[in-house]
């Protein structure tokens, strides 16, 4: 029960430090900025989970430096993060209306409004005739095409209504693939069919430029989206009667067993180049066992002995976030719902001397016991290595009998460490 609250206060612990690790971590990439008059200067961008798209952004022009320079689209003409992602500025109207089903207008207030700004601006494509762009504030998404040879960007216009949906973008789009001799039946349909969306417009614009899905990843691979790991550890269950329960008024007591345990499963990435965001699916497997050993306070006042092994078999979906995040340091948590199967083995219910008094209260199968239940997990830990993570977690109480003479439930903690298996590009 102590180890319990310890590794309890280990996982408390790391979540008091969460906040300030991610406010003081950076994640500097090998990366460049370019000056105004076109001059490109290599150094190491601090590239974060951006949701929206940056107002700024710091630069060392060595990563060992103790101070990094911070850039914004006043003083730069674009950067990027090499391999991964690029950014240049932009000039111009802005639409203001907002898309987003809880915000949107009634067709009387119908929203044309924008305003001129100069903005950052993300580079998804560019090709021999098209240029995509993309920006993102807190009002919504934006998508702008640049036509060659200056590749200046130009907003495709999405309007919603409470009534109405102006798909002026697909009109657009269309003109672009006319200009360049590339609108044929195909593409018609494909575009008359894309919604608002950065892979439907995306994939008009590789049409459009002839750039295949495989040379379309060839230049904007970001690393695998996915790893695989495998783990081992020790599992601490504690087991209590209910204190209302027959049992417990008879003398039965929690009982902590350490046992070991296994584990296996996916980590999917919503941003391969940054992996702070992940969603696991996880498999596992995990020993227990209840003893209990008392003097019964109640007829027939004997030495009582309650015990059985218990196999968990487990499945969960959890979300962990790398709140600080270096290719070889990483701190993590987050949490999920988890799904148990449990067989039980060795199960006794008798005098401590086992000498069958008791043998009739055994045979009447008193424990009633629960053939699965699913709880929450929360996880929290540290990657050391590209490939050696240390992990805790504590699940929140099951049932293992189904109320009856025990009321007998549990809550678990492990411990342990994984082993991560990237997967390569081929």
């Amino acid at each position: 029960m102590k180890s319990l609250k310890t590794l309890q206060r280990i996982l408390f612990f790391i979540a008091l430090l969460i906040p300030f690790l991610s406010n003081a971590q950076s994640n500097y990439k090998p990366g460049y900025v370019v000056t105004p008059k076109g001059d490109t200067i290599r150094g190491f961008i601090d590239y974060r989970e951006w949701d929206r798209t940056p107002a700024d952004v710091n630069f060392k022009q060595d990563a060992a430096d103790n101070e990094a320079k911070k850039y914004t689209p006043a003083d730069i003409a674009g950067f990027g993060i090499t391999g991964i992602e690029s950014y240049r500025i932009y000039t111009g109207p802005i639409s203001m209306d907002p898309t987003a089903p809880d915000k949107v207008k009634t067709e009387s207030e119908r929203d044309t409004s924008f305003r001129i700004a100069t903005v950052f601006m993300k580079e998804l494509e560019k090709g021999s005739k098209l240029a995509l762009y993309s920006y993102k504030d807190d009002i919504k998404e934006r998508f702008f095409a640049g036509d060659a040879p200056g590749f200046e960007p130009k907003e495709l216009i999405f309007r919603v209504t409470r009534t109405t949906t102006e798909n002026t973008f697909q009109k657009q789009l269309s003109a672009l693939a006319l200009m360049h001799n590339e609108l044929n039946d195909n593409l018609i349909v494909y575009i008359g069919r894309s919604d608002y969306t950065e892979s439907d417009i995306l994939k008009i614009v590789n049409m459009i430029n002839h750039v295949s899905k495989a040379d379309y990843n060839k230049t904007h691979y970001s690393g695998p989206a996915m790893n695989s790991f495998i783990g081992a550890g020790v599992n601490i269950n504690t087991t209590s009667p209910g204190h209302g329960s027959q049992a417990y008024l008879a003398g039965a007591r929690a009982y902590t067993s350490y046992l070991p345990q296994g584990s296996l499963g996916i980590n999917l990435f919503a941003n391969p180049a940054t992996k702070k965001l992940q969603f696991r699916i996880e498999l596992g497997v995990a020993d227990a066992k209840y003893k209990s050993l008392y003097t019964g306070k109640v007829s027939p006042y004997a030495p009582t002995e309650i015990s059985y092994n218990n196999l968990a078999l487990s499945g969960s979906v959890q979300v962990l976030y790398n709140f600080y995040n270096r290719d070889n340091f990483k701190v993590f948590a987050g949490g999920g719902v988890a799904f148990y199967s449990f067989s039980y083995s060795n199960v006794y219910f008798g005098s401590q001397n086992h000498d069958g008094s008791q043998a009739l209260i055994a045979a009447n199968n008193p424990f009633v016991f629960e053939k699965g239940d699913n709880a929450f997990i929360f996880r929290a830990g540290i990657q050391f290595t590209k490939n050696l993570v240390v992990t805790g977690s504590y699940q929140t109480p099951v049932s293992n009998t189904n109320g009856g003479y025990f009321e007998l439930s549990s809550t678990t903690a492990q411990v342990g460490i994984n082993y991560l298996f990237e997967f390569k590009r081929k």
